[in-house]
This record gives structure tokens, C-alpha cells and sequence, in this order.
């Protein structure tokens, strides 16, 4: 059955997103919480405080419907011990999920090793507040950092900013998609307002972020065709040459982290774990909207592998990146073997960044959307371009 909340989520990301590219939405909606700020925050706040509030009280529930707080803390101990939790079935995980009983099997671990390093580091720093609360509280910190820093990407004002950022750092806290979401926007970060080689460092960060979670390959790849296009047309070879040379270093440094523990295991259960049937044997799986079609299909991998190839070739057409990303990946979640939230995050990440470039296209002197979005920011004036302006 098609999971309905995920689907729910997505479609309303791809319908703000479409009334967003309106221009008169995005002065409509800006206009409406400017004149009713008060009211949005006191909303907002509440409803923050009212799920922080059962957060606390159900804190037990909600560890019982996640089992990634267990995965990590095996994956954690597996490696301390001296084992390879990418060969080893020492990762406890659910064979259906939120189910009345839950059914537990066993495997390797399924998220990429700086990931794995990471959680090791905050176990050794945080473990000794018990599990799950270490893991808990390390992703509070990750996602908290993420949000401060988007927040400047953002300008946006604290009243209101804050409980949003507060109800989705407690909705992730049992998930790992922290620290990916933190090398996310600090790549965005860094496109936008360094002046030192911003392409080259965003990619090599967010080659980062693809080397804890599978997902974030999405960005990646859009990012580095973005960057590739826009050399090519402007004859710029200097840039084209950063961009291949940061692709090859983010090769590298996945290799790197890869070979201690097998380079074929860590493929096998992080990478082709996320997109085989076969090797996702005694876990979940459906609940995107092709998984559910095609699903018996010898055709699912192909239809799938050709859906995702093809809104690549059709973003190379868009002018901005965050529009790129977006429909990438709305049309990789379509066709996902597996209905996942913390994908989510990468489509909300560059929804947010695509209406702010929205509505500072409207604010800005004389200039449309599109023409905004395509255009290069000068030297001087690159520490204060959006994304989208290359």
C-alpha cells in the first residue's frame, strides 16, 4: 500500500513548489505573514511546545517505532570492538514497519562509514547518557547546527523561524539524516556566500554529505552538471577543471573511507541495499508510488534508473539549481524502492532555498525570476548571491 503520510508530505512539497515558480503567490503568502506575524508565531510556538511537550512524555514511544537509534548504537559497538558491521549481521532492524508487533531481523549496516565514524565520535563523547539518548541528543545538535546555519541563508526572523526549526529537529531526532542535512546546507552555505572556489568547496561537501547518506548523491550530481553547464556556456575551462577535480577528490576521499572495511561490502550494504529487493531480504520495502505499481516487475530498476535519468537531461533546461534538485529528486522519491523520510529533507531544504530566491528575485530592481536565477554574480558581489545565480 502506498505510504500516505510520505506521499502527503511530498505532494505538498511539489504543489508549494509549483505555486511558488507564481510569482504572485510568493508576494501573496509574504504579505500574508507580515501582516500576520503575531498571530502566525503565537501558532507556531504553541505547536512546537504542544509536540515538545508529548515528545517528553511518549519518549518511549516514539523509540519503539524507530529502529535506527538501534542500528547505530550496534553498528557503534560492532566497530569499537574491533568487528566490520558492513560484513557482520549485527544490525537489528524491522522486518515490517510500525507494526502492532514488530518483527526484528538482522543485517550489516546500511549507512555510508562517515557516518559510521561520526556516531562513533558522539558515542564516545555522549554515550555515557545511556541509549537512546545519546543518539537523541548528538542529532539535536546536528540538526540545530543546520538550522542556524540556513537560517542565515534565510534572514529569517527568529520569532517565527524557530519553532518550525524546533518541530522538525524533534520529528528527526531518531534518525541519522542530521548530520547529512548539516553537510547540506553548509555546501549551500558555501556556494552562496564564499568568494574562494564556491563551487569546487560546495561540491566537496556535499560529497560529503553523499558519503553518509545515499540520498544526497541527488544534489551531488545536479550540482556538479549545474556547475559543468555553466562553465561550458560562459567557455570558462578554469571552473569546469575545480568541478572535475573536486568530483575526483570526493571520489577519493569515498574510497578512502570505504577500503578499511571492504569496498564490495560497504557498496553492498549501503549503496545496493537502498535500491535491490533482493538484498533488502527481511526489511521494508514499497510505498512510493512506482514501487507500488511496478513492483513485481522485472522492469522496476530500468523504468525506475530511466525516470531519474531523464529529470536530469530535462533539469539541465532549468536556470535555477534549486528547481534542478527539486525535481530530481521529487522524481527519484517516486520511484524509490522504499517510501523514506529523511529524503524528505533534501526537498524541503531546496524548497525553502527556492521560494527565498523566489521572493528576492521580486524584491530586486528590475529583474525577473529566470534572469535572476541564470545570472553570475560579479567577484564583489558573490559573498551575497543566492543559489541559483550561476
Amino acid at each position: 500500500m502506498i505510504d500516505l503520510f510520505f506521499t502527503g508530505i511530498l505532494s505538498s512539497v511539489v504543489v508549494l513548489w509549483l505555486l511558488g515558480i507564481r510569482g504572485v503567490f510568493i508576494g501573496r503568502l509574504t504579505s500574508l505573514i507580515k501582516r500576520n506575524l503575531r498571530v502566525t508565531s503565537v501558532l507556531l510556538w504553541s505547536g512546537f511546545i504542544a509536540f515538545a511537550v508529548l515528545f517528553v512524555v511518549y519518549f518511549d514511544y516514539f523509540d519503539e517505532i524507530h529502529d535506527i537509534d538501534e542500528a547505530v548504537q550496534a553498528a557503534v559497538k560492532n566497530y569499537l570492538a574491533g568487528g566490520n558491521p558492513y560484513e557482520e549481521y549485527v544490525v537489528p532492524r524491522f522486518w515490517g514497519k510500525y507494526a502492532p508487533n514488530v518483527a526484528w531481523t538482522m543485517g550489516p549496516y546500511n549507512y555510508l562509514p562517515l557516518d559510521l565514524f561520526t556516531y562513533v565520535g558522539l558515542h564516545e563523547a555522549l554515550g555515557w547518557m545511556g541509549s537512546p539518548l545519546w543518539f537523541v541528543i548528538a542529532n539535536l545538535m546536528l540538526s540545530g547546527a543546520a538550522f542556524a546555519v540556513l537560517r542565515t541563508l534565510l534572514k529569517a526572523d527568529w520569532i517565527a523561524y524557530a519553532p518550525v526549526a524546533g518541530i522538525v529537529m524533534l520529528f528527526f531526532s531518531f534518525d541519522n539524516a542530521s548530520f547529512t542535512l548539516l553537510l547540506m546546507v553548509l555546501s549551500m552555505f558555501a556556494y552562496t556566500r564564499l568568494r574562494w572556489h564556491p563551487g569546487a568547496l560546495a561540491i566537496l561537501i556535499m560529497g560529503l554529505a553523499t558519503m553518509t547518506k545515499v540520498f544526497a548523491g541527488i544534489p551531488l550530481v545536479v550540482l556538479i552538471l549545474f556547475e559543468l553547464q555553466n562553465s561550458a556556456r560562459a567557455r570558462n575551462w578554469r571552473q569546469a577543471v575545480e568541478t572535475v577535480a573536486a568530483s575526483a577528490i570526493c571520489v577519493g576521499i569515498a574510497l578512502l573511507l570505504m577500503l578499511p572495511f571492504g569496498v564490495d561490502a560497504v557498496l553492498d550494504a549501503a549503496v545496493f541495499f537502498h535500491a535491490s529487493e533482493e538484498l533488502r531480504e527481511g526489511t521494508s520495502v514499497g510505498g512510493t508510488l512506482l514501487s507500488e505499481i511496478l513492483h513485481d516487475s522485472t522492469y522496476f530498476t530500468m523504468v525506475s534508473a530511466a525516470v531519474v535519468f531523464a529529470s536530469l537531461v530535462v533539469g539541465m533546461r532549468l536556470k535555477s539549481l534549486n528547481d534542478r534538485v527539486l525535481l530530481a529528486t521529487t522524481a527519484f522519491l517516486l520511484v524509490a524502492i522504499k517510501s523514506s523520510l529523511a529524503p524528505l529533507l533534501v526537498v524541503g531544504l531546496f524548497l525553502i532555498l527556492r521560494l527565498k530566491e523566489l521572493a528576492d528575485a521580486q524584491i530586486s530592481t528590475g529583474l525577473g525570476t529566470d534572469e535572476v536565477s541564470s545570472r553570475r554574480g560579479t567577484p564583489s558581489s558573490r559573498k551575497n548571491r543566492d543559489i541559483g545565480n550561476h
